[in-house]
């Protein structure tokens, strides 16, 4: 199946400049290349629009009661379009408008369905519509749930966010911003095993009612979004959020508000803090040890360097890193802050070629790394060991930009790789591909695949009296969930690090294609801690 970036001849030229800076219709032009475009026959649905993919602007569809998009504007383009920053290759932040077409947006569905009672969504209004965090409801936004006891029928409203008839869950995304060329599939996968659960009739007889923010892969954006879903929307919950600029904040608010926080991405330590906060994914810093010590005993890496987008989460991988090599008798020799504006990369290889480094590795998004690989190559240089990086490089995105240059990279990712092909990885497939077609699996697409399957297997284990705390003690005590993805998750009240499993994956060459394949895994985190 062709990817979802793929580059064929007649752009190559094209996109190849967008990606080393370019103009912005270049940009522009990579962006709708890039779309997920779904089938047209792609999850048709009778309960209205399932939307989610706003590009960063408030640009909700001026009707009600239709199907709405996964992108802003109406499935026919009606609506009003709108745009936002998204990641050119070369990692800079680009502004780059989202395609209002028809034949480029996935095929809309509902997320309540076709729920009607107190609070709960008629048919076909845009429930899950994406806003920007602190904006205004979409038309035809259902009521917040109200307090116990609200409800007449069976089960009836048991607590905020809840009705006889639905659950009021709170997802957000990065559909904008530096890395919203390739984030929204990160939010993609989740909202699609939510989306089964309701075409399979929902949990015992109440619709999951999913709003969808867009962060823009930004804190203060983020919990914004955070605040106005709890504090306005009056959700139950939130669920399968692989953002970790929001899911670090979010992290004390919901336990300042005691509000489920199941399935977060994990890629940042301070997740692993909180009562309320279910990480599935593994932690940044248990990729960088899991690097470091295969990297040392299999590549006899001695003088590293880093180069790291500049946020707390890429600062532990650094300090991670650093831990381990030691262990082993190397060291990092230096390394050096990035930011989307300002990657450095032109300097940092410079330093590198001087000062006789082995190893290169990284904590990057795509597009700054190729721009790293391809400034390498420019300076005809390549480093002993090639490359190396957090799961940010685990996209089909990067053999595509990076070609024969990036030809041995190492990449770490939480879950088996796609390659190996496994029967639970077959599963997943299924169910993602059959509302979202072209998505790049990565390690955050499986991530919240499981993070959604846990929270609608629990969900259904409450039966009828669904209420937070009762949500909150049984995801607690989780054990051995089988995600069919490589690690079993399981939980207990104080210890919710569930995830300390790590797969390697190498870019090779594949006939005159590159893609990532397994090299090992998987790899245990001896040396993560246990909360």
């Amino acid at each position: 199946m062709a990817t979802r970036r793929l580059f064929v001849l007649l752009t190559a030229g094209a996109l190849a400049s967008a990606a080393c800076g370019g103009s912005a219709a270049q940009r522009a032009a990579l962006k709708v290349q890039s779309q997920n475009v779904a089938g047209t026959n792609a999850a048709a649905s009778s309960g209205g629009g399932y939307s989610a993919g706003d590009a960063g602007a408030s640009a909700a569809p001026t009707e009600t009661g239709a199907a709405t998009s996964d992108v802003a504007g109406s499935p026919a383009g009606a609506g009003a379009s709108a745009s936002g920053s998204a990641a050119s290759p070369a990692g800079g932040s680009s502004s780059a408008a989202k395609s209002s077409s028809a034949a480029a947006q996935p095929a809309a569905r509902s997320a309540a369905g076709s729920s009607g009672g107190s609070g709960a969504q008629s048919s076909g209004a845009g429930a899950g519509k994406v806003v920007p965090g602190g904006s205004a409801p979409t038309p035809g936004a259902p009521t917040p749930g109200g307090p116990p006891g609200a409800g007449s029928a069976v089960g009836g409203a048991t607590d905020v966010g809840v009705t006889a008839n639905s659950i009021k869950v709170g997802h957000i995304g990065i559909y904008s911003g530096p890395v919203g060329s390739f984030g929204d599939d990160l939010s993609y996968a989740g909202r699609a095993k939510l989306q089964e659960i309701n075409d399979s009739g929902g949990v015992n007889g109440r619709k999951l009612d999913v709003l969808v923010r867009d962060d823009a892969w930004d804190g203060t954006k983020g919990m914004n979004a955070a605040r106005d879903l709890v504090e306005r929307e009056h959700i139950f919950a939130f669920c399968c959020i692989m953002s970790v600029n929001t899911s670090d904040p979010l992290t004390p608010y919901a336990d300042e508000h005691k509000i489920p926080h199941i399935g977060a991405d994990g890629w940042g330590e301070p997740q692993y803090k909180g009562a309320w906060t279910f990480p599935v994914s593994a932690s940044a810093v248990t990729e960088a040890h899991m690097l470091a010590k295969y990297q040392a005993e299999h590549q006899q890496a001695k003088r590293v360097a880093i180069i790291y987008i500049n946020n707390p989460t890429g600062r532990a991988y650094v300090k991670a890193y650093e831990e381990v090599i030691k262990k082993f008798n190397g060291e990092v020799v230096f390394s050096q802050p990035a930011t989307f504006d300002d990657p450095g990369t032109t300097t940092f290889i410079a330093q590198a070629r001087t000062q006789n480094i082995d190893t290169i590795s990284t904590y990057l998004d795509p597009g700054i790394f190729t721009r790293l690989v391809r400034e390498a190559a420019a300076q005809n240089y390549k480093p002993k060991n090639a490359f190396s990086g957090a799961a940010g490089l685990y996209f089909q995105v990067t053999p595509n930009f990076t070609g024969p240059n990036g030809e041995g990279t190492i990449a770490a990712t939480h879950w088996v790789t796609n390659d190996m092909d496994t029967p639970g990885y077959r599963a997943y497939k299924a169910v993602v591909e059959k509302y979202y077609p072209h998505i790049d699996h990565s390690t955050w697409t499986k991530g919240g695949f499981v993070g959604a399957s846990i929270f609608g297997n629990a969900l259904k284990s409450l039966g009828l009296e669904v209420t937070r705390q009762r949500l909150k003690d049984t995801v607690d005590t989780l054990s051995n969930f089988e995600t069919g993805l490589g690690p079993n998750i399981s939980f207990s009240p104080g210890h919710h690090r569930a995830n300390k499993t790590i797969y390697l994956a190498q870019i090779q060459r594949s006939g005159d294609k590159f893609d990532f394949k397994y090299i090992a895994g998987p790899l245990v985190d001896e040396y993560a801690e246990t909360n």
